[in-house]
């Protein structure tokens, strides 16, 4: 039920932009298409010094009043895609997988947000996710679901909050942290590899019908980011 009244929210929202080309280019993803993510990775054993922001951010986690301020679908700011990012970070708030960590500015007003999920909820993430993350090894730690505000992108947010956000793993005794994002978001990996990530695997996502296969391919040590090549 949650996840219909988001998706109806999301949906409204879309509408009232007028604009609902995103979600009908999802639909038509889910129907037939093939899609391919990036699997990133982190040594944390590797020295490593965490960008900065172009504003000063602390990281702390996630409040219940952080919600409407960073999930809300009516601001002006919301970009086209923004209510269907929303709904899906809405629909998981609250399944008790994971540490959902926020970075705010000096004035405490929360622009980024990231969840960190260790081995010990592999389970969960299974159950949740559906497969479409490898199981995690005892030392390793999942970061999923970033966003930043459309109103503080291009401050460098991303990179600086992901990097010290995957330090956190180091008090579960997380050793290497890893994320996927789609190969057509460039401006998410390029935050990803300031963030000290580097591609390791392949994920192949084939829809047919709805229904997604997930195939996995470990890429070569090296591998370049796609920008790079």
């Amino acid at each position: 039920m949650k996840r219909l009244l988001n998706l109806a929210y999301a949906f409204l929202a879309s509408i009232r932009s007028g604009d609902v080309r995103v979600v009908a280019n999802e639909l038509r993803r889910r129907l037939w298409s093939e899609w391919t993510h990036y699997g990133l990775a982190r040594d944390l054993d590797e020295p490593f010094s965490a960008p900065n922001a172009k504003i000063p951010l602390e990281i702390r986690t996630l409040r219940d009043s952080d919600l409407p301020r960073l999930l809300g679908m009516n601001a002006d700011y919301v970009s086209d895609r923004g209510p269907y990012v929303r709904m899906h970070r809405l629909n998981f708030v609250g399944k008790s997988i994971g540490t959902c960590y926020v970075a705010v500015t000096e004035g405490d007003e929360p622009c980024y947000m990231q969840w960190l999920m260790g081995a010990h909820e592999n389970d969960a993430i299974q159950r949740y996710f559906k497969g479409i993350f490898p199981i995690l090894a005892p030392d390793e730690a999942l970061l999923e679901y970033a966003f930043t505000r459309e109103d503080y992108q291009g401050k460098g947010v991303m990179p600086a909050a992901m990097a010290r956000i995957a330090e956190k793993a180091e008090t579960r005794g997380g050793r290497r942290v890893i994320t996927f994002v789609d190969h057509h978001n460039v401006p998410a990996l390029k935050g990803c590899q300031r963030a000290g990530f580097s591609p390791y695997l392949l994920r192949l996502d084939r829809w047919r019908l709805f229904r997604r296969r997930v195939s996995f391919r470990r890429l070569p040590a090296g591998t370049p980011y796609p920008f790079e090549a």
